[in-house]
């Protein structure tokens, strides 16, 4: 449906129904309440896909470092260096193909904490996993104290699949439900927290976030529009200050989209 106010400005309202039939009466329906509606949208058929699967087609594995994620479905083909960690992964309706930016972003700062450290010894918390991949990562890069948790229910069930799939026990990846404030509570403080999460959720859960890093510890926002990071980095700068004492800051683009990073003293 096509909803066009004027010349300047093209405003897009979009239903998907099983009929015409049904679209017209929705649409009657809301020309009560938003009377400058047109009177009859444009209709058009979409083709019978499986669009839970659609998605595979365009997935491709990805590499940074000695990480590799790698879809599921791809696994007999991929070859895997010796000594590299790998993540195979099914997103299914959870967020987190690993094809994002934003997701690629988080996993970058993981490793560049990692470096040169005893990976066995670092705790890593990731606030809103999604499908479960930076958590995944984290295991599978060597550290042995990993927590996850989404407030999606969809999203947790996934994570756990996956864990499974990459052959990992449920100590090595702890997956919860829970929203950020208690997520971030019960896990603890951590070397590392990731938050890959829209730029108003992360300022709004600020406090929230820099009181999970312990010190020496960094936190990673991701999840920012790159328009955004300078703003969202002002917020947390000043609030790390008040909390930390002093901090160190630094950003990255990708495409459209960005990150911040903060280190604790």
């Amino acid at each position: 449906m096509l909803y066009n106010e004027n010349a300047a400005s093209a405003h897009y309202l979009m239903g998907y129904f099983d009929s015409n039939e049904e679209a017209a009466d929705a649409w009657t329906d809301l020309r009560k309440v938003f009377k400058k509606l047109p009177e009859s949208p444009e209709y058009g058929k979409l083709e019978d896909r499986d669009w839970k699967e659609a998605y595979k087609a365009n997935l491709h594995p990805w590499q940074h470092g000695r990480l590799h994620w790698v879809p599921a479905w791809q696994k007999d083909g991929y070859p895997v260096p010796a000594g590299d960690a790998v993540v195979y992964f099914d997103a299914g309706l959870a967020f987190g193909t690993g094809d994002h930016p934003t997701t690629r972003l988080c996993a970058m700062r993981l490793l560049d904490y990692i470096e040169g450290k005893d990976a066995a010894k670092i705790k890593v918390n990731d606030a809103g996993c999604g499908s479960g991949i930076l958590a995944l990562s984290a295991a599978k890069l060597g550290c042995k104290n990993v927590h996850g948790f989404d407030r999606d229910e969809e999203a947790v069930r996934v994570s756990l699949e996956n864990r499974e799939s990459n052959s990992l026990s449920p100590e090595s990846v702890i997956f919860t439900h829970a929203g950020l404030e208690s997520g971030l509570q019960d896990a603890g403080l951590a070397d590392v927290v990731l938050a890959n999460i829209i730029s108003d959720v992360l300022c709004i859960y600020a406090d929230n976030l820099l009181a999970a890093v312990a010190p020496g510890g960094v936190l990673a926002l991701s999840g920012i529009l790159a328009k955004e990071q300078d703003a969202v980095k002002k917020v947390f700068e000043a609030k790390a200050k008040a909390a930390w004492g002093s901090v160190r800051t630094d950003g990255r683009v990708m495409g459209e989209w960005s990150d911040v990073a903060l280190w604790r003293p």
